[in-house]
């Protein structure tokens, strides 16, 4: 898809790494020099390891969308987003540069 300009993939599903090879049909195999697959932890509270003060299972809080978790994130610097499980207004994908978010 394009987004703000440039080509951006979808992230495979973190639970195709349970499934067995010989049973994965893979339908288009590209790869890209800028595509870097994100960190999953499987144990809440992992720091990232580029010095983020975010991680998975963080709770935070957002202005606007209240109380919420922190599920997932991608990218780095300027590019870095969030999805964070808020529990009133659902799940949502924020960009760090511009979403004002505060750990709780």
């Amino acid at each position: 898809r394009m987004l703000h300009g440039q080509v951006r993939y979808g992230v495979a599903s973190r639970f195709l790494k349970e499934l067995p090879a010989e049973l994965l049909k893979r339908v288009n195999s590209w790869a890209s020099p800028q595509y870097e697959e994100p960190e999953f932890s499987a144990k809440p509270g992992k720091k990232r390891t580029d010095d983020s003060p975010w991680y998975i299972g963080q709770n935070v809080t957002h202005p606007k969308f209240g109380a919420g978790v922190l599920v997932n994130y991608e990218g780095s610097g300027s590019d870095a987003r969030v999805q964070v499980s808020f529990s009133q207004s659902g799940t949502k994908w924020l960009a760090l540069e511009y979403a004002k978010l505060a750990p709780a």
